[in-house]
Formats: structure tokens, C-alpha cells, sequence
């Protein structure tokens, strides 16, 4: 290999590190940790639930934390649900945590299966004497929706009933007759005794 070939590749290198670096310092400088726990997990459709959301602070000298809400993915853009605990602003102390649930309910019509849930954090860190708001999204992937156990009737049953519903109208005369019949069987007189002897 020329050296004129090595020097074009160790620039193009450090032209890759140089674009890669200021998001490699911002992923690293975010001062929050996030831990989360469902109340009940997997999360069943139409009944309530909650998430309980600890924000600990990684090391900056003051975190205050705005809010927190919580979307999943069949909900629109910009919507969550923000707890009032989560909305009133909290400062963490370096190293300290805040803990608070957000309750919420999965609707009937959302399908069953995994789905991605995200959190959005609003903080602001205390640098340099200013205070410096930011946003950070925090995203739950896989979350399992199930189906509560039981009786429910979907499209398939209900079709089933409204075909059997259908036939029993239709064919109406020919039961009646059947039925007819073996009522006029049943019911043929006997002979009286003084006749089978």
C-alpha cells in the first residue's frame, strides 16, 4: 500500500471519529439514570396499571426534574400521560433518586402483542451559576399487551351466532314440522284394554 493510499485513509478515519464525537460526548454527559417497574406486567388490556419511574441523578451538582410522561405507540404524537406528581418539578441532589408511579389504562381496541412504550424527561442541570433545560426520551421497547383472560366475543363468534341465527329463521317451517311430527307420534291414542284381550 502507498503511502499516499495510508495517508487518504487516516483522514478519512479521523473525519469519521471527528462527526462521530460530538454525539458520542452528548450521549455520555446525560446526567440522569432511568429505572423503570410496571405494577403488573404482562399489561392487560382494560385494566388500570401503572409505572413506576426512579430518576437518580449520575453526578450533576443540581438536577431539577420538570416532568415525566409516558407514551406508547398507538397513542398520537405529542401525547402522554403525566402523572400530577410527575409535573410538579423535583430537584435531585448529585447521586440522589426520585421515585413516583403514572397510572394509566390500555384501551380495548389496542391489538395484543409487543409494543414500545417511551418516556420523555424534562430536566434542567445547574452549570457554570445557569440553569440549562433539556429534554431526553427514553424509550421501552417490547412491552407485552395481552388479553384479559376470560369469555370475550370477537368477529369470529359473533358470525358463528349470527349464521346459526340465520339458519334457525330460515328453516323455521321445516322444524316446526319435524317437531310436528314426532309430537303426533307421541301422542297416537292406544288401544283401550277391553280391546287387547
Amino acid at each position: 500500500m502507498s503511502p499516499r493510499r495510508i495517508l487518504s485513509a487516516a483522514v478519512i478515519l479521523l473525519l469519521a471519529i471527528a462527526l462521530c464525537l460530538p454525539r458520542m460526548i452528548e450521549a455520555q454527559s446525560v446526567p440522569l439514570d432511568v429505572k423503570i417497574k410496571w405494577k403488573a406486567y404482562p399489561i392487560e388490556r382494560g385494566v388500570s396499571n401503572a409505572i413506576t419511574v426512579t430518576v437518580a441523578n449520575k453526578g450533576a451538582a443540581l438536577l431539577q426534574l420538570f416532568s415525566v410522561g409516558l407514551q406508547f405507540d398507538w397513542m398520537k404524537k405529542d401525547t402522554y400521560i403525566v402523572s400530577g406528581e410527575s409535573r410538579t418539578p423535583k430537584n435531585v441532589t448529585q447521586y440522589g433518586a426520585v421515585s413516583f408511579d403514572i397510572g394509566f389504562q390500555v384501551a380495548d381496541d389496542v391489538s395484543p402483542g409487543q409494543h414500545e412504550a417511551r418516556l420523555n424527561l424534562k430536566y434542567a442541570t445547574f452549570v457554570n451559576g445557569t440553569w440549562g433545560r433539556k429534554a431526553l426520551v427514553y424509550v421501552i421497547p417490547n412491552v407485552q399487551i395481552v388479553v384479559k383472560p376470560g369469555f370475550s366475543l370477537n368477529t369470529t363468534i359473533i358470525t358463528i351466532i349470527i349464521i346459526i341465527v340465520a339458519i334457525l329463521v330460515l328453516e323455521r317451517k321445516r322444524i316446526q314440522a319435524v317437531i310436528g311430527k314426532r309430537m303426533k307420534r307421541e301422542a297416537k291414542p292406544s288401544k283401550p284394554p277391553e280391546e287387547l284381550e
